[in-house]
């Protein structure tokens, strides 16, 4: 029997059935929940007294029923503990029955469910306990009139309804799992915790949270990646990293393809990728898991025109690099790992429950929407199948990774060309792994081809974007830095590292950042011919933010002659004829620590000439300001803005008095 689900429960409710042939434990389960888990905010219930509270004259009247009658109440009970769920906001487990077969003669058994528990349970557990010792526990327990069944027609009653259940949740949208009997004994104490650790998984889960597991986990990547990243390469790995799917390997050998009937099934969905995380659960212990995976990882070689494109790009400060996998995410740590890749970068995925989220196809396309919005990176997406369209859409640039005929996917060509017809996705594709033939080949849709191992496709990936540029690794900038940051320097001294400090950045930045004009000049040998300066140097201004960045504008100014010097202590000091005639402002400061003064100066600017060229100059810029969301690389993401750094820092310590540069740039340390 199947139906489709029902929209009555609220989103935050979780209704889970607990599900066993009579005598594997279901009560005893439900009484150690309460012992083991925290049970305020879960409410365990035995589904024959639900029904004997309700049924006039309790078990003993409702035995006596017809199937139709019985229907009815088993209905009207499921309803009953559903609305008290909904009331008390608290998740609940409830013990039930699935089928009866206690005539061992019957052919089949006799199915108790009902519509309403398929409409009703967001998860069904099934208490999978050895049928030897489901027969011992039946015929020592006097309390029941159970009838003696064997051992073999117990085993056969269990296999039958885990079968059933397990179609019956994946048509229902409802996550199922096996859990072994808590109260047998075991050879490691957290396999007799699993049980627990599937339900409290069952009950705390659900999609808003894994949401918010995903972004903090890429939120984490972003903030380990060098202060500079513009740009982030998304590559999916299944598929696409190497022409395997782990999951296939890991099942390798069943009787069945789990993944490939639940997938058909339920669609690629998060309830989906949630059960996939079950039965990864249900195979093996996490340390047989480990070991698994370890074994998967040393049969996969990442393909060459792949691995040298991460080798190529882990060369760049300003691009940084991650894996999305709706696969395993440990089979492709340790990939990475024997590639020598595992300390760049890094890999979202899932596959047990400890991970506490799963990855699927909208999860990855809304990352690749917080890499844009939220960090105001430029994203380059790889995938190879149909799960990776909602990220390649989403993605500043797609590449189809197009694998050998063989394994790839069947079903992307009909995907991909709906998604360019109708989405009007812009995608290229590359051939690897001895691929033969390219996608859509010979339509007109067909993606443009290109080459990983040519060096114009990889500058593509690697280019700047961000006119945000330091000196911090320069030789020249450390040898500057030395006696700007040495405490037995102040004064004129320090004023004077200050003067050079911006006699360099002006000469060997803002030259290529602005750019050059040709000038008429005399030359030494009596002639007149051509020298350089400063694009539109006459109609640049450059203005210190007093008073700390006046030693080093004086150095800039040097450089420009010809430039307009503006002092400026507040904003206001900016006025509209400064900037009537001018294209360029160069805006200097000795230190910036949170970005807020540049912050007002920048919309002076801009209030007073929109669309003027700004360029930030600083002697420090506090790192935090130019990551993915600091003040300054917004700044820089509106336009018309470029930054020039002598020096990075990650330390955000405000200086004061003897440690002030201002203070001591003048003498002032000791003034109040």
């Amino acid at each position: 029997m199947t139906s489709a689900r029902s929209t009555t429960n609220p989103a935050n409710v979780n209704i889970i059935g607990l599900y066993g042939i009579p005598g594997s434990g279901k009560s005893t389960f439900i009484k150690q929940l309460g012992v083991v888990l925290n049970t305020d905010n879960l409410h365990l219930r035995e589904g024959s007294e639900v029904i004997e509270g309700i049924v006039p004259g309790g078990l003993e009247t409702f035995n006596t029923l017809t199937s139709a009658e019985k229907t009815m109440y088993r209905e009207q009970s499921i309803t009953k503990i559903r609305d008290e769920c909904v009331q008390s906001g608290k998740t609940v487990v409830v013990a039930g029955h699935l089928m009866f077969w206690n005539d061992a003669q019957q052919t089949a058994p006799d199915p108790v469910y009902t519509r309403q528990d398929l409409e009703t349970y967001t998860h069904i557990l099934y208490l999978d306990t050895d049928p030897n010792i489901v027969a011992q526990r039946r015929r020592d327990d006097r309390g029941r009139a159970r009838p003696e069944l064997s051992v073999g027609h117990l085993r056969k009653w269990q296999e039958e309804e885990k079968r059933r259940l397990r179609q019956l949740c994946y048509e229902n949208s409802i996550i199922f799992s096996c859990i072994v009997d808590a109260s047998v004994p075991y050879k490691m104490p957290m396999d007799r915790m699993r049980p627990f650790a599937v339900l409290q998984d069952c009950w705390k889960s659900c999609e808003t949270l894994n949401k918010t597991i995903a972004a903090q986990k890429l939120d984490n990547v972003v903030a380990k990646n060098h202060s500079l990243v513009e740009t982030m390469l998304v590559f999916d790995a299944d598929k696409t990293l190497a022409p395997v799917d782990t999951g296939e390997i890991f099942f390798m050998g069943a009787k069945d393809e789990p993944l490939k009937t639940l997938f058909q099934t339920s669609g690629y969905t998060y309830t989906a990728f949630r059960q996939a995380t079950l039965l990864y659960e249900e195979a093996m212990t996490d340390n047989a898991f480990e070991a698994t995976c370890e074994q998967i990882a040393t049969k996969i070689s990442i393909c060459d025109e792949i691995l040298n494109l991460l080798q190529a790009v882990d060369q760049h400060n300003h691009v940084g690099m991650v894996i999305m996998t709706c696969g395993l995410r440990l089979v492709w740590d340790k990939v990475l790992a024997r590639a020598g890749l595992s300390t760049a970068i890094p890999v979202i995925g899932g596959g047990r429950i400890t991970d506490g989220y799963v990855v699927t196809p909208d999860t990855k396309a809304d990352l690749v929407a917080r890499l844009k919005d939220h960090h105001g990176l430029r994203v380059v997406a790889f995938g190879d199948s149909e799960m990776d369209l909602p990220m390649l859409k989403r993605a500043d640039q797609a590449v189809i990774v197009v694998g050998d005929e063989v394994t790839r996917s069947k079903s992307m060509d009909g995907h991909l060309r709906h998604a360019i017809l109708q989405s009007g996705l812009q995608v290229h594709q590359t051939l690897v792994a001895g691929s033969s033939t390219s996608r859509l080949l010979g339509l007109p849709e067909e993606p443009p081809l290109i080459n990983l191992w040519k060096q114009h496709t990889i500058a593509s990936f690697t280019k700047r974007h961000l006119p945000i540029f330091d000196a911090t690794e320069s030789t020249a900038a450390k040898l500057l830095q030395t006696a700007m940051r040495d405490a037995k320097i102040f004064g004129p001294a320090l004023r004077e590292a200050h003067r050079r400090a911006g006699h360099y950045l002006a000469t060997a930045y803002l030259t290529d950042v602005i750019g050059l004009e040709e000038c008429p000049i005399n030359h030494v040998q009596g002639t007149r011919t051509l020298g350089h300066r400063l694009l539109d140097e006459q109609r640049t201004t450059i203005v210190p933010l007093m008073r700390g960045g006046e030693p080093m504008a004086f150095g800039v100014s040097e450089v420009f002659p010809l430039a307009m010097f503006v002092h400026a202590k507040k904003m206001e000091d900016l006025a509209a004829g400064h900037l009537r005639d001018q294209s360029m402002v160069i805006l200097v400061d000795a230190v910036i620590n949170t970005g807020h003064s540049i912050v007002e100066f920048v919309e002076r600017v801009r209030e007073l000439k929109p669309g003027i060229q700004i360029v930030v100059v600083a002697g420090v810029i506090q790192a935090d300001t130019v990551k993915p969301g600091g003040t300054i690389r917004k700044l820089a993401l509106e336009g018309n803005l470029s930054v020039v750094a002598l020096r990075l820092s990650e330390n955000s310590y405000k200086g004061h008095k003897a440690t002030d540069t201002g203070d001591r740039l003048f003498n002032t340390t000791e003034v109040d």
